[in-house]
């Protein structure tokens, strides 16, 4: 990097590549961030390579599902590709097809049960597993679709307002969340387990975002899983936290292929049962794009799917700042609960151990 002008550019906060010839001659460290395989000499990436053909001098490209613009500068060797995130549109119509879609299901659903249960309450609706734990039920998975549509609109906003980071021990933050997740998918006859390398890795992060990040993650990975194994990994790569959330399951290739495209992309397939909205990766992504990472997603060769979420380490911001409280979206209701209520069985939400 010495012999190079990226020299100048190490700390930018965009992304930057100098190439010639096709070849990566140096990149800086957002770049190495954003594509953590590429190294000095290898070639342009498919995505980079097409930014670089293009006649017009600045443009956007995709890259695992988020739109990145990028505006080329001549150098005397080669040229200066330098690239940021766009501003994702709040909520896609695709998005929104599936919200509707699943908000009358869940209606339907909890109308039925409110029907029988006041039709034909006896002792049996009361216990364990009966009518009135699969009402709450449903009632969980409401207050999931909603919540995460109104995650997605904060976040991918204009002007995002929810971000309030803290200096956090990512590991301590981590392993604590996995535990108290863990006895909830035994339920589901899922197995979760955490392993880190590190006692304590410090990031300036928001507990509140990087919880619900964590959990829709956690949530994907179980659902692939199928009453198999998910394991939530924690590393330091230089100076990057690296997450990563694996499952036993086998993804096939046209579901990664839908996972990895844009969401602003239309869909063509029709809705599967039990298919979601699509909000859950979105807001990860767009978590991770808040907190200066990214979210890379790879299929394995055993068919199972790899998540990695990388976080730069460092410290808050502690200047002095005036915050309004943050408003209390989920009433009280356990967000592990709420996150994971599409997988646990009915039991689950009885009363009795909801209202502990």
């Amino acid at each position: 990097m010495s012999h190079s002008p990226l020299a100048l550019l190490e700390d930018f906060p965009d992304g930057a590549v100098q190439y010639d010839q096709g070849a990566v001659f140096s990149l800086n460290r957002t770049a190495r961030e954003r594509f953590p395989l590429l190294r000095q000499g290898d070639p342009l990436p498919p995505c980079l390579a097409q930014a670089a053909e293009d006649p017009q001098p600045a443009g956007s490209f995709v890259f695992q599902g988020v739109r990145y613009l990028y505006s080329r500068l001549p150098l005397d060797q080669g040229q200066l590709l330098l690239f940021h995130p766009a501003v994702s549109p709040a909520v896609t119509p695709r998005q929104l097809d599936g919200f509707v879609r699943q908000l009358r299901e869940f209606l339907q659903q909890i109308l039925i049960q409110f029907q029988l249960i006041t039709e034909h309450a006896d002792a049996q609706d009361a216990q364990p597993g009966g009518r009135i734990d699969a009402f709450y039920k449903s009632f969980y998975r409401i207050c999931r679709l909603v919540g995460n549509l109104d995650c997605l609109r904060a976040l991918t906003g204009e002007e995002p307002g929810s971000f309030r980071p803290v200096t956090m021990d990512l590991a301590g933050f981590s392993r604590q969340l996995c535990l108290e997740t863990a006895s909830l998918l035994q339920e589901a006859g899922v197995t979760l387990t955490f392993r880190c390398q590190s006692e304590g890795l410090l990031i300036p992060g928001d507990p509140e975002l990087l919880s619900h990040m964590m959990l829709s993650l956690i949530s994907n990975a179980a659902r692939a899983a199928q009453g198999g194994e998910v394991t939530v990994s924690l590393r330091r790569r230089d100076r990057l936290a690296v997450l990563s959330f694996s499952d036993s399951g086998d993804v096939p290739e046209e579901l990664f292929a839908q996972l990895v495209q844009p969401s602003s992309q239309p869909s063509t397939a029709p809705a599967m049962p039990g298919q979601g909205a699509g909000l859950g990766l979105d807001i990860a992504r767009a978590v991770a794009v808040l907190h200066g990472g990214t979210l890379l997603l790879r299929r394995q060769e055993n068919g199972s799917l790899l998540c990695a979420v990388s976080l730069p380490l460092g410290t808050a911001d502690t200047g002095p700042s005036v915050h309004s409280p943050r408003p209390e979206e989920a009433g009280g209701l356990s967000a592990a609960l709420v996150e994971l209520s599409d997988l646990l069985p009915a039991r689950v939400f009885h009363p009795d151990l909801l209202f502990l």
